[in-house]
């Protein structure tokens, strides 16, 4: 059976809420959960008030919110600006697929006045799709970090994930077998050049960052709606000689059928997504992590620190890390991210506030942090694919020495390192209450917890709004 028939099986089978699993249910919960609160917190970013002030510029048929601010246009408009501000401060999962997913499917689904569980059974559609599509394109970078200690000239860093997206607009859209297949087609060819090495390499960091995930969103969305008018994609591309695997060159580590679509519906990869607790790249976090515990363990304050030796996997995400001068900047800044930490920055939007670029004491403390490349890192991945290994040796201006190391980062799917429902929804309300009162966060946050009882999505709406 070919890769388009094993989806389109999929999506028709799955697109159904009764023949999920409980624990994927819960995961989209928790994966919607934290995607909203991430676009609430995002409007603090000039990246995502950008993207909202853009959406209701183009405006059109007003069928679909804008998280947190409100207002309607458009489905493909709101995926556009909501898309924005889930990824406005890097706090979204890894692998990058829900700032493309929830996003348009969050449109398409009001849009259609879809119920609980037709959102749940769609954004899971999708959400497993672009983890299977990203778990093939993201071993582009992945192999070379292994190999060379550094990413390939091309490669992309979330991209593919609007084929999946579109899928699941297709599912929503309750759109017949084939409609979903020229959907899959459209999407494949409105997906965005591998460029990430390209941005990569810019100084300072530009708000496109590694993939154009709005405008993604957006052309997931419409090429659903395309499907639907009858508009015809190239619907086996994915099995092609020339279709979509070309796009890396048909590397024959990378393109892998079996990755992609085997056991689709018995094994769910979205239940590995590792969730953030800090808004900066994934990168950073395990050593973050590791110089939290030892702050936190030994009471030090930023005066007491004289250096801070990092070790993890190799990073070129930012050419100068000691060069920050705007929020995307921070976002790929490990030293900036460590000083903002010293300095008790909330975590969330604080630390891209205008007042954090602007805080001489965040500038003082950036030189003392040193970033290196550890030979475990390498030796860890190979033997657990799972592992992102850290370690930090943090030496006092009274000469004490302090060493933490950490073989995952926090919000992985490993006993001791995951979040609980509970931190998910504190998480949840926390990142929305600079936006939305308390009230209707607990009530926003009560009505995704019991998604599936919900016979219209308008209460989740209204509380997600101004």
């Amino acid at each position: 059976m070919s890769v388009t028939d094993k989806i389109l099986d999929f999506a028709e089978t799955y697109g159904k809420y009764e023949n999920l699993p409980p624990e994927v249910v819960h995961e989209v919960k928790m994966l919607l959960l934290d995607g909203i609160g991430n676009a609430l917190a995002g409007i603090a970013s000039d990246k995502g008030k950008i993207g909202v002030e853009m959406a209701h510029q183009i405006g059109g048929n007003p069928v679909s919110s804008v998280i947190g601010t409100g207002g309607k246009v458009s489905a493909p408009m709101a995926a556009f600006a909501n898309a924005e501000l889930l990824n406005g401060l890097d706090m979204d999962p890894i692998p990058h697929v829900p700032p493309l997913v929830i996003p348009s499917v969050l449109a398409t689904a009001e849009m259609e006045k879809l119920d609980g569980k037709k959102l749940i059974a769609s954004l899971a559609v999708g959400l497993e799709l672009g983890m299977r599509i990203c778990g093939i394109f993201g071993m582009v970078m992945i192999i070379s970090y292994m190999k060379y200690n550094k990413t390939p000239d091309c490669f992309s860093n979330g991209n593919e994930s609007v084929i999946a997206a579109a899928v699941a607009d297709a599912v929503a859209m309750g759109l017949s077998r084939e409609q979903i297949a020229n959907a899959l087609g459209i999407a494949a060819y409105y997906c965005t050049l591998p460029v990430c090495r390209d941005w990569e390499s810019s100084c300072p960091k530009t708000m496109v960052k590694y993939a154009p995930l709005s405008f993604l969103a957006q052309g997931s969305v419409e090429a659903a709606m395309l499907a639907r008018a009858g508009y015809t994609g190239t619907t086996r591309t994915l099995d092609n000689e020339f279709g979509f695997p070309v796009y890396d060159n048909n590397n024959k580590e990378i393109w892998n059928e079996e990755k992609m679509a085997g056991a689709l519906g018995e094994r769910w990869d979205l239940l590995s997504i590792i969730y953030k607790p800090y808004p900066c790249c994934s990168f950073i976090h395990p050593v973050l992590d590791c110089f939290r515990r030892i702050v936190d363990r030994e009471r030090l304050s930023r005066f007491d620190i004289d250096e801070v030796q990092c070790y993890t996997a190799p990073f070129n995400a930012h050419p100068d890390q000691y060069a920050v001068e705007n929020q995307i900047d921070v976002q790929f800044s490990a030293p900036y991210c460590f000083a903002l930490m010293i300095n008790h920055y909330p975590v969330g939007a604080g630390w891209q506030s205008k007042k954090a670029l602007r805080d001489p004491d965040v500038r003082e403390f950036m030189p003392k942090v040193k970033m290196n490349v550890a030979p475990e890192y390498a030796q860890y991945r190979k033997t657990d694919p799972k592992s992102w290994y850290g370690r930090v040796e943090l030496k006092t201006t009274d000469g004490r020495v302090f060493r933490e190391e950490t073989m995952y980062p926090t919000g992985a799917k490993v006993p001791g390192y995951a979040f609980s429902d509970e931190d998910m929804i504190n998480r949840f309300r926390e990142m929305g209450s600079e936006i939305l009162t308390d009230e209707k966060l607990c009530r926003a946050s009560d009505i995704i917890m019991n998604l599936e009882k919900q016979d219209s999505l308008d209460g989740l709406f209204a509380n997600i709004t101004l």
